[in-house]
């Protein structure tokens, strides 16, 4: 496994944990049918990051099927996207973005 692998497992793993806010049923999203990343990046931040999103997503883009093209999707647009709505990692040595986005 490579590091961007195992980044992506923490990011599945961790972020239904969340901080606490209440949240909805993820088990909706199957049911509204596949996602685009318009109606992805609005969602809150606890069902964002849930596997089933992601699936939802895959369906909704038939270019996000590929593997290769997946791949290039988290990073380019995932983990970016989850460096602005969770800023630092628990136990992460908080870089001078971090800090600057708290204050």
């Amino acid at each position: 496994m490579n590091r961007i692998d195992i980044w992506l497992l923490i990011i599945v793993a961790v972020a239904p944990c969340g901080c606490g806010e209440a949240t909805a049923p993820a088990a909706n999203l199957g049911e509204q049918g596949p996602l685009t990343v318009e109606k992805w990046k609005q969602l809150p931040v606890s069902q964002k990051y849930d596997e089933s999103s992601f699936e939802s997503l895959r369906l909704g883009d038939t270019k996000l099927q590929s593997e290769r093209n997946w791949h290039k999707f988290m990073m380019n647009v995932v983990i970016p996207e989850r460096k602005k709505d969770i800023p630092a990692v628990p136990g992460e040595r908080p870089t001078d973005d971090n800090v600057s986005q708290n204050k």
